[in-house]
């Protein structure tokens, strides 16, 4: 309850009733309007990309955008992730569960 469904990747071993931390590096999220909401908390350009320091469901994350974002400090973003550049660790051990 409260959560999000997240995609999981094709080559996630099963985990079934055991936590996992859901791995997306910075440059592999994307805008989407019909993504995730994460509420933005600082924008930084760096020239070549645009850094957003967000909070997806309540779990602080970074990204890293070659386009220009519009969104200001206290606003909502929409994000996604392709399930293929996604990973899976077992939230016990930080075991790769995803090759």
């Amino acid at each position: 309850e409260g959560g999000l469904a997240l995609p999981l990747p094709i080559s996630a071993a099963p985990a079934e009733g055991r936590p996992a931390v859901y791995g997306v590096r910075p440059e592999h999220f994307q805008l989407s309007g019909e993504g995730w909401p994460a509420r933005v908390n600082v924008i930084e350009p760096t020239g070549s990309e645009t850094q957003v320091l967000a909070e997806l469901a309540g779990t602080p994350i970074v990204c890293a955008f070659r386009e220009r974002v519009s969104a200001r400090p206290g606003e909502t973003i929409r994000l996604t992730a392709d399930p293929a550049l996604v990973h899976l660790f077992d939230a016990g051990t930080g075991g790769r569960l995803s090759h």
